[in-house]
């Protein structure tokens, strides 16, 4: 059996055909809708990680490197300030 690559272009109106059925539930949109936008460019198939800085260190631990902060407590006068 011959494996065919769909253009880009079928797959957007592959796609829209798809979104216009109305069996489809909330998860299958967000699928397809998805993959509209990664072929129009909008998004990027790849997961990117933006932060530089990660809250786990390398061996999966919690890293907090804030030290300082007001911590929402109800009763003002027991907040917890370090």
């Amino acid at each position: 059996m011959e494996e065919l690559r769909m253009s880009n272009a079928d797959m957007l109106q592959y796609c829209n055909e798809a979104l216009a059925w109305e069996d489809f539930g909330p998860i299958d949109t967000l699928f397809f809708e998805t993959v509209k936008r990664i072929i129009t460019g909008e998004i990027s198939p790849m997961e990117t990680d933006d932060s530089p800085e990660s809250i786990f260190d390398e061996e999966g631990f919690f890293n907090e490197t804030e030290t300082t902060g007001d911590y929402y407590n109800p009763d003002q006068e027991g907040s917890i300030t370090f």
